[in-house]
């Protein structure tokens, strides 16, 4: 085999050149794996395992480079058996020509289906590692072309051919959130949980982790949200306004925790309590009216400010409100008159009532101590 070496490496060309898609790897780059086939061959056969270190690694990057080159890996293992069919075919003929003992035929044979066996295990292998890291590679294309599209750093001709790629259409509007998993639930596992729920094919879901929240892209508001999961979204916004979209997003998500709220908040169900966290002066001025007053001057101030809350969130009904609260409806009665007698505040009048649902919700958000409130 070694003296006749340069008729393998052509018998193998031969084999090779009958798969389709080898015909498309270049002649040299093939002429020096079937070199570096010779070599590995007539070392198995002498139950060598030391070959020189540019033959293995040559072997080392073959089954990668065929991987880059478009080769399918089941081709790749067609190519394997032919190219040793080859070997066999050769050794057998000599060992027939030279008389070798039938146990050495039969020891050679074992090697050269190890050495086959060997093969098919690295081409395996190696097409895992090329595909892993293509996966990888587009993985962190697309994690920076969302986290590009959320901050605003493309220009608009960039956003509508970068988008093309990853399903974003520009004549579609879309919803742009940021989430929170609970305690139990890392952000990596609620991407997938989000994907399926905002699917809404043809649109296209583009959702990544970013500062330790799901962000992205999504065709429509999520159908279902996990338990202690917050959800945050703003839209539907064409794809020229989806940084600002993530802006507004960002503030109502911080907006929500400060409430200690969880679930899907979007701006029409957060409306008024993004009013209120963003407008401290007033918040400040009606809590000195409504609650600093009450809590200042009964025992019971916070039961009286639980009341009055529990009152107004039950459409002004005192059963509603005192079956709420599992109390009798005098004792929510008394309350009630107790707040307005220190407060001076008419709970029939539509304005104060206003007032007074306005100072409840800053108190759950004030900041106290460099520590905020939040609701139970």
């Amino acid at each position: 085999m070694a003296r006749d070496a340069p008729r393998l490496v052509d018998e193998q060309l031969t084999a090779l050149g009958q798969i389709r898609s080898y015909r498309r790897v270049p002649e040299q780059d093939l002429r020096r794996s079937c070199q570096r086939n010779v070599i590995r061959v007539i070392a198995s056969l002498r139950g060598d395992t030391d070959l020189p270190p540019e033959v293995v690694e040559d072997e080392r990057e073959s089954g990668p480079r065929r991987a880059l080159q478009g080769i399918p890996s089941e081709d790749v293992v067609e190519a394997y058996r032919a190219v040793l069919a080859v070997f066999r075919d050769d050794f057998f003929a000599e060992a027939s020509t030279l008389d070798i003992p039938l146990e050495s035929v039969l020891l050679g044979t074992r090697r050269l289906w190890q050495l086959t066996d060997r093969f098919r295990g690295e081409v395996v292998s190696a097409r895992h590692q090329v595909d892993l890291d293509r996966v990888r590679r587009e993985e962190r294309e697309r994690l920076t072309f969302l986290h590009d599209i959320l901050t605003g750093t493309l220009e608009a001709s960039e956003l509508v051919e970068g988008g093309a790629a990853y399903g974003i259409q520009p004549s579609h509007a879309y919803w742009v959130l940021r989430a929170r998993p609970g305690s139990d639930m890392a952000a990596e596992e609620l991407i997938p949980v989000l994907n399926r729920a905002t699917a809404a094919p043809p649109l296209a879901t583009l959702l990544g982790v970013v500062e330790g929240d799901v962000a992205g892209v999504t065709g429509k508001l999520p159908d279902r949200v996990p338990a202690g999961t917050l959800v945050a979204a703003q839209g539907p916004v064409l794809v020229t306004g989806l940084h600002q979209g993530f802006v507004e997003a960002a503030t109502l998500l911080e907006i929500a925790v400060r409430y200690g709220l969880r679930g899907l908040v979007t701006p029409e169900n957060m409306s008024m309590r993004a009013a209120v966290a963003q407008n401290e002066r007033l918040g400040e001025a009606l809590y000195d009216r409504y609650v600093a007053g009450v809590l200042a001057e009964s025992r019971i101030g916070a039961v009286i400010l639980e009341s009055v809350r529990a009152y107004l969130d039950g459409r002004r009904s005192i059963p509603a409100a005192a079956q709420a609260l599992n109390v009798h409806v005098n004792t929510l009665r008394y309350r009630l008159e107790r707040f307005e007698a220190i407060t001076g505040a008419d709970l029939g009048d539509t304005v104060t009532t206003l007032e007074v649902w306005w100072a409840l919700q800053y108190a759950l958000i004030r900041p106290t101590d460099g520590r905020v409130a939040h609701s139970t």
